[in-house]
């Protein structure tokens, strides 16, 4: 299985986990914990220069290097809503994925739970060899 995709579904597991046998808390603490590991690994790809995590345009956890993270994490939430509307209206399905592809970087966001997952990189990057493994 595709690395980022094993982490992504890991965490959809967490964040959709029903009946704990641990508290809430603790639950809440274990998801939060996993989404930082996966914000720092992520930023530890050849390729990759900042990984962030949001809710609602307000940073949950920053990695790497990025001009403004909370600029990034605001534009996220006007991006997750457009991109919702959107694919309601054209019958696309819930929104997994969005790919901002500028000149010279690119911002690759995906949905867990209620959080976004930013992945910045240049624009040359493949980023889907360099999450592969």
């Amino acid at each position: 299985m595709h690395w980022l995709e094993s982490q992504v579904v890991r965490l959809h597991g967490l964040a959709t986990r029903q009946k704990p046998r641990i508290g809430i808390k603790e639950v809440r603490r274990e998801f939060l914990n996993a989404v930082a590991e996966l914000a720092a690994a992520t930023v530890r790809r050849d390729g990759v220069t900042a990984c962030f995590v949001c809710h609602d345009g307000l940073l949950i956890e920053t990695a790497g290097r990025a001009t403004d993270f909370e600029a990034l994490s605001a534009m996220t939430q006007h991006w997750m809503v457009a991109g919702k509307e959107a694919a309601q209206t054209l019958a696309l399905g819930k929104v997994q994925q969005m790919l901002i592809v500028g000149d010279e970087q690119k911002l690759a966001l995906f949905v867990i739970g209620q959080l976004a997952v930013g992945i910045l990189s240049p624009s040359a990057v493949v980023l889907s060899r360099v999450l592969a493994s």
